[in-house]
């Protein structure tokens, strides 16, 4: 399989009739901004259509204006012109989805993996022994019953002749594997030993479950818990991801040009990244623990604990009398585990932005709580404690019944639960008492109390945490950067509700905010600003939202996204300044609630 080329992803089918830009350049399709696959010209950041000339805009900035023409000649094939929607005749061969692109009047075919081509026509070439699939006309060296060999795939047949080769001066290939090195081509190519294979043998297609962690999994199972594909680690789709720039020898952790699941970060078992509605995301991978470890269930103290009995067991074998612990030191040695706040569960180190910007990756901003109002009000808010959410008070100016807000924790697409989220009611939701509904900018800032399920509110996850409380003489200086998150619109003038974004934005200093030209008198000491580019903002629906600061790769809610003169104007957001409230906060909790 070559770089880049993705399982499962829509093959343009405007090749025919390629989009051009102004410039006359070739539109590169499908291409990823912002963390999100676009398989059309876009308006993201411009109200002029544009693309992408390369695959991956995050990583070359290369684009262009896309020419807007009427109608475009050889677009629908073996249809008739007539014909509103092409995809009403399934133009895609061999199982091929096909996708509507309205704008410009044709339509895209999702292919299986074993075809490609513009309609899915062409069939790939399956090469047992790298375990993967080549297109036609690519060719590719393996070594087969001691013979070295160079084939090539025609028509979906895989065509194969032996060629001189050479001894190999370095050895690329693992698990003990020996190397050759095709003379004519330069390619070295390996023999494995039984139990491995692969391009470079560090496959282990037997392996069906993994140990401990699953750092070592070497397997070759490619798909989430979801279903979902996995995309291959060394994608020209995935930027900035860990694997990319950051992880040193990949090969040690089993990363390269494939998309089996591995572990390269020391999660809790094997994951991958996948498309998730049309965004880069990751997920667990489905792939069993070789042992079940009843640690994994509720009677988790009681397995733990035996295991700490045998181990006791064994050390009065070995320890004089004497000198011999009791069983109840030895079990209570291991201290309990601490919750943390302002901690995320990182599979990505880029730096993205909300208008514009980049979509989060899941356990990115678990303290994220998304407020549901009267079913039709939509605002963000942060998790601080086991029972309380804090959020802009004026989403509650309308003091709507709180019957009607619903709270949802670990939400990654909006409106979209799935086994990660939590879904609360609200048992009190509490003003600070200078608030006034008529003058809802001041003093925003709003407690949410969540009802106990179970005697319990909220049971800390990878996906849901809290984030930590500042302390009142806790300051972050002018220009330092901080995080925004939220689901809000994607541009002022959309209505529809985005996936969870993340951006970055500085703070703005004091006395440039409340310049005449800026917002004046208007921004009060219990504010702050931040952010000034235009492409860097929160906007409708991210009201209520947290301003994350991070000191000590711990992460603070040092602002709650209040308002701002329209999305993206040039002008910094204003945020509530969380430090002038601690008092408050803290005599209403009374006392921290911890997450269990």
């Amino acid at each position: 399989m070559p770089r880049g080329n993705v399982p499962s992803l829509h093959t343009c089918c405007n090749c025919l009739s390629p989009v051009l830009t102004t410039l006359d350049k070739k539109c590169t399709f499908p291409f990823r901004q912002g963390g999100r696959i676009h398989h059309q010209c876009i308006t993201v950041g411009s109200s002029r259509p544009w693309c992408s000339l390369t695959h991956n805009f995050d990583r070359d900035f290369q684009w262009g204006y896309c020419k807007l023409e009427l109608s475009q000649p050889n677009v629908f094939i073996h249809m008739s012109r007539r014909l509103l929607d092409p995809c009403q005749v399934n133009p895609c061969q061999n199982g091929g989805i096909c996708t509507l692109v309205p704008h410009k009047r044709s339509f895209e075919c999702t292919c299986p993996e074993t075809f490609s081509g513009r309609l899915c026509e062409q069939a790939k070439c399956y090469e047992i022994l790298h375990l993967r699939y080549y297109d036609m006309g690519e060719s590719w060296g393996r070594i087969h019953v001691r013979n070295v060999q160079q084939c090539t795939c025609v028509a979906g047949e895989v065509r194969c002749e032996r060629v001189p080769y050479s001894v190999c001066h370095s050895n690329p290939c693992e698990n003990h594997g020996s190397c050759r090195q095709i003379s004519a081509t330069g390619e070295k190519v390996c023999h494995c030993r039984p139990g491995f294979t692969g391009p470079h043998c560090s496959f282990e297609p037997t392996t069906e479950c993994y140990n401990n962690r699953g750092r070592s999994y070497r397997g070759v199972v490619g798909w989430s818990v979801s279903g979902a594909r996995c995309l291959p680690w060394n994608s020209d789709l995935l930027h900035n991801e860990m694997h990319l720039g950051t992880v040193v020898g990949a090969s040690l952790k089993g990363l390269g040009d494939h998309n089996y699941c591995r572990n390269p970060d020391g999660d809790s078992m094997p994951w991958c990244y996948v498309l998730n509605h049309g965004a880069i995301s990751w997920e667990h991978c489905d792939i069993p623990p070789c042992t079940m470890a009843v640690c994994e269930y509720p009677q988790k103290d009681l397995c733990c604990g035996s295991i700490r009995v045998l181990l006791y067991l064994t050390l009065l074998r070995v320890t004089p009398y004497h000198r011999r612990p009791s069983i109840t030191q030895f079990i209570s040695t291991r201290p309990p585990k601490k919750p943390t706040c302002g901690k995320i569960h990182k599979k990505r180190i880029s730096r993205g932005r909300i208008i514009g910007g980049d979509t989060a990756m899941p356990g990115a901003h678990p303290w994220m709580a998304a407020i549901y109002i009267d079913r039709k009000d939509f605002c963000a808010g942060t998790l601080i404690a086991s029972c309380w959410v804090l959020s802009a008070a004026h989403c509650f100016y309308r003091n709507p019944l709180k019957s009607q807000v619903r709270v949802v924790l670990g939400q990654q697409n909006f409106n979209v639960t799935g086994p990660n989220t939590r879904s609360f009611g609200v048992d009190n939701y509490i003003f600070p008492k200078h608030f006034s509904v008529f003058h809802p900018t001041l003093h925003d800032i709003v407690l949410v109390k969540l009802k106990k399920e179970n005697g319990a509110c909220v049971r800390r996850t990878k996906f849901i945490r809290p984030i930590c409380l500042p302390d009142q003489t806790m300051v972050f200086p002018d220009n330092y950067c901080c995080t925004i998150s939220g689901w809000g619109h994607m541009h002022e003038k959309v209505k529809e509700y985005s996936n969870l974004q993340e951006a970055w934005v500085r703070l703005v200093p004091h006395n440039t905010c409340t310049k005449p030209e800026v917002y004046g008198d208007h921004v009060t000491a219990n504010m702050l600003c931040a952010g000034t580019s235009q492409c860097v903002d929160a906007c409708q629906g991210d009201s209520g939202g947290p301003l994350a600061c991070v000191r000590d790769d711990v992460s603070f809610l040092y602002g709650i996204i209040s308002w701002g003169d329209g999305c993206g104007r040039g002008k910094p957001g204003v945020y509530t300044r969380v430090v002038n409230y601690m008092d408050w906060i803290n005599s209403v909790l009374k006392r921290k609630a911890r997450i269990v």
